[in-house]
C-alpha cells in the first residue's frame, strides 16, 4: 500500500517533478506518435482499429495521462481542457473506419502534453527544453535550438529576432 501512495504522491522535489513529467511525456508520445516510426502513428490509433475495446483502452490510457498531470496541481480549467481533448478523441475514435483514420490525425495526448508543458514552464516547475535534450525520445528536440534559445536569453536580447 505504501508503494501505491508513493507512486501517486504529488511531486515535491525537482527530481520527482522531472520523473513525473518524463512518465507523462513518454506515455503521450507512445500513444500518439511512436518514436522512430517513419509515419506519425501511435499505439492508441493502432489499438483503436479493434472495435469498442480499442477505444476503451485508448480512453483509459488518456485518462491516466490526465490523472498524472493532475498530480502536478494544475488548475481546474486546465484539467477540463485536458478532459475535453480526451472526449473529442473518444468521440472521433468511436466512428467506424472514418474515426480510426481521424484518430491518427487528432493527437489528443500530444495536445495535452503541450498544455502541461506550457503550464510547467510558466510556473518554473520543470525545465522542459533541458529535459527533452537529456531524455530524447525522437520528438524533434535538438541541442542547437536549445543552445540558441539560451544564448539569446543570456546575451541580454529579448529573443524576438
Amino acid at each position: 500500500m505504501n508503494y501505491i501512495k508513493q507512486l501517486h504522491a504529488p511531486p515535491r522535489t525537482v527530481a520527482e517533478r522531472e520523473k513525473l513529467y518524463g512518465r507523462i511525456r513518454k506515455l503521450a508520445l507512445w500513444l500518439d506518435n511512436i518514436p522512430g516510426l517513419p509515419i506519425p502513428i501511435g499505439l492508441e490509433a493502432i489499438v483503436g482499429f479493434i472495435p469498442v475495446v480499442g477505444d476503451v483502452i485508448g480512453l483509459v490510457a488518456s485518462l491516466y495521462q490526465v490523472y498524472l498531470s493532475f498530480l502536478f496541481g494544475i488548475p481546474t480549467f486546465l484539467i477540463l481542457r485536458l478532459l475535453l481533448n480526451v472526449l473529442i478523441d473518444l468521440v472521433v475514435g468511436i466512428l467506424p473506419w472514418v474515426g480510426d483514420i481521424l484518430d491518427v490525425l487528432y493527437k489528443s495526448n500530444i495536445y495535452n502534453l503541450q498544455i502541461l508543458e506550457h503550464w510547467l514552464v510558466a510556473n518554473r516547475l520543470v525545465d522542459v527544453q533541458r529535459y527533452k535534450l537529456d531524455h530524447p525520445l525522437g520528438d524533434g528536440a535538438s541541442r542547437n535550438a536549445y543552445t540558441r534559445q539560451h544564448a539569446t536569453r543570456n546575451s541580454g536580447s529579448r529573443g524576438y529576432f
